[in-house]
């Protein structure tokens, strides 16, 4: 019996030394292939429990994947890392920070993520805000980071540049989905200029059919905002006290050339009822606020930036439920229909 127990216990010990030493799969050195290729990583085996650590190569995702944290750059000296997204890739771990540079020392480093199709997700199931797509690392300048979305979705608790001054951290959107669950910040200061364009993707507030409220910027990192033309901005409306809402800290938001689409999750507003869903954390004279029409609006629904505090600064983005006459009529023969039925 004590032989059995000591053998048991000897084995429990190398699993868990063998766990330890495979906590971090990395991917050899300047290799060119597939995610699902095993040669291609430490250990000979994809990582899937394990963080996938990509230092120098270029790396196409055409299956989906599963892992932890994805860190890229990490090591010292000239890295250049690409990867090509095309179908899922789950991050899934508490604070875990997808598309990293971390601990960069050296200029040369340089990552580029190009997304074309599939489902980036990054968050944390069941811990709200937890789950971060961070260009840079946070205590440094140096590197380039840049993500390009041209298709399929990003969804993330938060997207963050890392460091508010580094300029060569870009995001840049030409299509696809941008899903922000938490909060944009950190991609410059007004000071220096800096802003976050949206591009011309569409931006998903919170997850879909759900009422989320996000921020942009924050109380040390304020920002611009700009939408491309052609962009989708999407707000989920479940109640007249439950929508979809941003608070943004910065200067200014531009919406000019955007669509805007309206998801009613449940019964249709109150005619002329409005719903403020994008304010500044600042409502004052020296901010110049939002401002920019949208070239596409849904039935029934009117947008506009408007004043609230009488300082002649637009400091709200309001939606206005105010369906024609012609819709009214349409809504009032259904209601009618449905009770005949019921009778």
């Amino acid at each position: 019996m004590r032989r059995c127990v000591g053998v048991l216990m000897v084995c429990v010990l190398l699993l868990s030394i063998g766990s330890t030493a495979q906590a971090t799969r990395t991917w050899v050195s300047g290799s060119t292939g597939n995610w699902s290729d095993t040669t291609k990583w430490s250990g000979g085996a994809v990582p899937s429990d394990q963080t996938a650590q990509i230092d120098v190569g270029n790396v196409t995702v055409n299956s989906s994947q599963v892992t932890p944290q994805l860190l890229m750059g990490v090591a010292a000296g000239t890295d250049t890392v690409v990867l090509n997204i095309s179908s899922n890739l789950t991050s899934s771990k508490a604070s875990a920070e997808l598309f990293t540079l971390v601990k960069t020392s050296n200029a040369a480093t340089s990552v580029t993520v190009n997304q074309s199709a599939g489902t980036v997700s990054v968050f944390q199931p069941g811990y709200p805000g937890t789950g971060e797509t961070r260009l840079v690392s946070a205590s440094t300048t140096l590197g380039t980071a840049i993500y390009n979305l041209s298709g399929g979705v990003l969804d993330t608790e938060v997207l963050s540049k890392g460091n508010a001054t580094n300029n060569s951290a870009q995001f840049n959107a030409t299509g696809g989905t941008l899903v922000i669950r938490n909060m944009i910040y950190r991609f410059g200061l007004n000071s220096a200029g800096g802003g976050f364009n949206q591009g011309t993707c569409k931006l998903e507030i919170g997850a879909i059919d759900t009422v989320k409220a996000i921020t942009v910027g924050n109380s040390t990192n304020s920002m611009d905002y700009t939408v491309g033309t052609g962009g989708i901005l999407n707000f989920d409306i479940a109640s007249a006290s439950s929508y979809d809402t941003v608070l943004q800290y910065g200067n200014y938001a531009n919406t000019a050339g955007a669509t805007l689409q309206v998801d009613v999750l449940g019964e249709a507003p109150a005619v002329n009822s409005f719903f403020d869903v994008w304010t500044f954390n600042t409502k004052s004279s020296t901010y110049d606020n939002g401002s920019g029409a949208f070239s596409v609006l849904p039935v029934g629904w009117t947008a506009s930036w408007v004043d609230t505090n009488a300082d002649n600064f637009k400091d709200t983005l309001r939606l206005t439920y105010t369906p024609e006459p012609a819709t009214i009529a349409l809504l009032g023969l259904g209601l009618l229909a449905i009770r005949r039925n019921k009778k």
